[in-house]
């Protein structure tokens, strides 16, 4: 009989064992399937913010960074002081290529007149300083336009110079800072007998 109750005693407690067992088992997936939220939660946390922070950044360097897409040196075109407010629009520098071999011409367009200008267009640069009947003209490209006029109502424009300063009548140019001249843009709806017409015209006024 003690034999029994011992036996029946062990069972019990056997029993008891496997249903703690069991519910540890239950816990301990609950507890994974728990960090595994809270992981996740985390995570995607983690990647908002880092979103957030990157947009932050972006936002303020647009407001703030004044930078360029090409190396050189930096070229002030008015007299800064410390702190000094710069307004939408402003003109603060230019960058002078350190490479010999990069020229960039900045073209200014009335907004009003600027439908029909387009990156990737070709442009006809007459030099103030070296007449284009005697030197001829630079050949240059439209690189970029400004999103925005600035205060005087301009647009903008970005001239790279295919051939340097070489000119079409073959004639090298000799280098200086802020060369003026004036551009003429050619658009691509401008058929070929215009262009005789106006050479024509051209011709005419010279005779």
């Amino acid at each position: 009989m003690q034999s029994q109750k011992s036996y029946k005693t062990l069972l019990g407690n056997i029993s008891q064992l496997k249903s703690s067992l069991n519910e540890l088992k239950r816990n301990s997936k609950t507890t994974l399937t728990n960090e595994s939220k809270e992981y996740t939660n985390l995570e995607n946390n983690r990647i908002q913010a880092f979103h957030l922070l990157k947009e932050s950044i972006d936002d303020w360097e647009l407001n703030y960074v004044l930078k360029s897409s090409i190396h050189g040196k930096v070229n002030f075109l008015d007299i800064w002081f410390k702190n000094q407010t710069v307004n939408i629009g402003d003109n603060v520098f230019s960058i002078i290529p350190t490479s010999n071999t990069i020229y960039i011409g900045k073209l200014k367009a009335k907004a009003l007149n600027s439908g029909k200008i387009k990156i990737g267009q070709l442009v006809n640069i007459k030099l103030n300083d070296f007449p284009h009947r005697e030197f001829g003209m630079l050949k240059g490209q439209i690189k970029n336009i400004s999103l925005i006029p600035d205060k005087e109502g301009n647009q903008l424009i970005d001239i790279s110079l295919s051939n340097g300063l070489k000119t079409t009548s073959n004639k090298k140019i000799l280098f200086k800072q802020e060369m003026q001249g004036n551009a003429d843009n050619i658009t691509e709806d401008l058929r070929l007998i215009e262009r005789l017409l106006y050479q024509f015209k051209d011709l005419f006024k010279r005779s």
